[in-house]
């Protein structure tokens, strides 16, 4: 567990919004594949009392999570000694249309159902927000983040899958079920033979997620010197290793097609990459760039200039980083999103 005076000093990055307001306090709770976090979190963007669950560790079933959400819950506003305005909640996969909980999830199924909105209410008689995971992640950078800098925010992460959300003006857009849509599943290369975990050939996510790191590395007999994505991530951050590098160049040049596309679809201000893939330095978003620039050629800051708007289209990395999803869990609490 990481104490207060830990979490004030990593997250000082998030407290640069102005005023004077009074400061409320909020649980956030953000569940992932691998884990699940939760702090307390005021309206600055401050965390305390961070705590994580690992859910690989353990074998969870429903009644087994809620209880352990419960449980160190409990033992955060216990410590906390405030008085909590509300929770706040990112999950995974698609959500169900009354914004409850998750409708499905493929990585953790047992979440699929649940009336997470309910259940909180009923256990702590407080205000309940429920939202998607990525467009949690989207609202903390947009409020706390690059997206301060921004109406227009294009938030994109690089993973095992690749997903995006669209906030305009502090509100995400949402299409179906929580979510912006399903940019994984846009076409880059319609005569590839590589499909994506749906089956859909040439995808984004077929093409820049982690499986197709581990292609490349086994197209190019890297099988002794690389086992996993996270190596080569690693030995580009680490070691500058060419082979590792130019992998990632190959990789980093497919998410440009991509973003050009998302771009022609939203002319976003900032587009924030984040993710694994983005780790690997800043050598992977400056190829992003250079190569987005090459396809579009400038035509989205031609475009952005003629309607009187000042500055180019900025492809950054995401400030937030693993916390985005604490930190966009309340983010409904401090404007009107939805």
């Amino acid at each position: 567990m990481t104490s207060q005076n830990e979490n004030k000093n990593k997250n000082s990055i998030f407290s640069n919004i102005s005023g004077r307001r009074k400061t409320n306090y909020y649980i956030g709770i953000d569940v992932g594949g691998t884990n699940t976090k939760i702090a307390l979190i005021d309206s600055k963007g401050n965390l305390y009392h961070l705590t994580r669950l690992y859910n690989r560790d353990i074998e969870l079933t429903k009644e087994k999570f809620l209880s352990l959400l419960v449980e160190k819950t409990n033992e955060i506003i216990n410590k906390a000694n405030q008085v909590i305005s509300g929770i706040g909640i990112s999950l995974p996969g698609l959500q169900k249309s009354d914004g409850s909980g998750t409708l499905f999830s493929i990585n953790l199924p047992f979440l699929n159902g649940i009336n997470f909105k309910k259940f909180f209410l009923n256990e702590y008689n407080l205000q309940v927000s429920v939202i998607n995971d990525l467009v949690a992640h989207s609202l903390g950078e947009y409020q706390f983040g690059t997206g301060q800098k921004a109406k227009r925010l294009l938030y994109v992460s690089l993973g095992t899958g690749i997903g995006h959300t669209f906030v305009n003006n502090g509100r995400p857009l949402i299409i179906i079920n929580g979510i912006s849509g399903d940019s994984g599943r846009m076409i880059l290369d319609i005569n590839s033979p590589i499909c994506d975990a749906s089956g859909v050939y040439g995808s984004a996510e077929a093409l820049c997620g982690v499986k197709a790191i581990e292609d490349l590395i086994e197209k190019r007999g890297l099988k002794k010197k690389f086992c996993y994505s996270s190596d080569i991530i690693e030995a580009a951050k680490k070691q500058n290793d060419a082979d590792a590098m130019e992998i990632l160049s190959i990789i980093s040049h497919r998410v440009a097609q991509l973003l050009v596309n998302l771009a022609s679809i939203f002319f976003p201000e900032i587009i924030a990459l984040t993710g694994g893939q983005v780790e690997a330095g800043e050598f992977f978003i400056y190829e992003c760039r250079n190569e987005f620039y090459k396809l579009s050629s400038n035509y989205f800051n031609q475009y952005i200039q003629l309607i009187g708007e000042n500055g180019n289209i900025q492809i950054v990395k995401a400030e937030t980083g693993g916390l985005a999803g604490l930190l966009g869990s309340i983010v409904p609490f401090l404007r009107k999103c939805f």
